[in-house]
């Protein structure tokens, strides 16, 4: 049963700007114009030479997904996050587009040069705090330019999904039957904000609460209701996943410190024995594991921030 202060809670988010939705004091709502989309984002300058955190969110997440770090951590810190395309108050794609995985890399590729890199003056270094999909992300964009990231926080991922190549026509015929599906199935719409809320926690198995800027910046209301604002096409299984072979070499080729952070209820594959394996390819590696489920930054936040800024405060005496 949901209480009345947060029910007035979430429709007082609601009711604020919509580009500041999710966002902690000090962030600058702003948006960045890429190739073909338009992404939301929020900036916070770094003070000199201290490093910028770059923070890349999940999959049908959104950027307030580390709303309840950004209080915590250093004042001097850089901050840049974003929504990615079909998610949040971003754009979707245009057509038929059903957002590959490849293609994230694109996004951080281009968000990264039209911020960061665009700056002539010196800068600190540049660490990418990923969770879920935004971990993949970030091992992947790290392996591919080393001379760009100081340092990566990855939050239950561990290096690229990978998959058995014999899998691979199996895959396809499976995807391609769900977009076909998907395609004829109308929206989800909630007769009320509350019950969409009540869902992401009962589904993430995480505190109303702790959700309630990730769920406000994710939902709009439309003539029959409430519904999500990430594209429908998020939706349906990849077509495609590199074969275990690509996923060992981006592994082995990260040069930067990782900090992995993995919960003790998070994704089983996490904790296999594959994942063991995969531990032994990183160079420098630091793996750790706090209580929660797959969201666990959102339900140990004063824990997470406190091993962000210990890897960080590393990285900066070794620069």
């Amino acid at each position: 049963m949901m209480t009345p202060p947060l029910t007035e809670a979430l429709e007082a988010l609601l009711a604020s700007d919509p580009a500041a939705l999710g966002l902690s004091s000090g962030l600058t709502p702003t948006s960045i114009r890429l190739n073909d989309v338009t992404v939301a984002a929020a900036r916070r300058p770094a003070n000199g030479l201290a490093p910028t955190l770059v923070f890349l969110h999940g999959w049908q997440d959104n950027l307030a997904s580390f709303d309840s770090l950004i209080p915590m951590l250093p004042q001097d810190y850089g901050l840049l996050m974003f929504d990615w395309p079909g998610h949040g108050l971003s754009d979707h794609k245009a057509g038929d587009y059903h957002y590959p995985f490849f293609d994230y890399l694109d996004i951080l590729h281009q968000v990264l040069h039209q911020t960061l890199c665009s700056q002539p003056e010196k800068k600190g270094p540049v660490i990418l705090v990923g969770h879920s999909l935004g971990g993949l992300v970030a091992s992947c964009y790290a392996a591919s330019f080393p001379e760009s990231i100081a340092g990566v926080v990855s939050i239950e991922a561990l290096g690229p999904i990978v998959e058995p190549e014999h899998k691979i026509t199996e895959r396809i015929a499976k995807s391609l039957n769900q977009r076909l599906n998907s395609a004829q199935k109308p929206p989800r719409l909630f007769d009320s904000a509350i019950k969409a809320l009540q869902l992401r926690a009962s589904i993430n198995k995480v505190a109303c609460q702790s959700l309630m800027p990730l769920v406000a910046r994710g939902i709009e209301t439309c003539g029959h209701g409430v519904r999500w604002r990430h594209d429908p096409k998020l939706r349906g299984e990849p077509l495609y996943r590199m074969a275990p072979g690509h996923g060992e070499s981006i592994i082995r080729a990260i040069e930067c410190p990782v900090l992995a952070i993995r919960a003790t209820d998070g994704y089983p594959a996490l904790r296999s024995a594959d994942a063991a394996q995969r531990a032994t390819w990183f160079k420098r590696l630091t793996l750790i594991e706090i209580p929660g489920t797959h969201h666990c930054h959102l339900q140990q936040p004063q824990q997470t921030v406190s091993f962000i800024t210990d890897f960080v405060t590393k990285i900066q005496t070794r620069t």
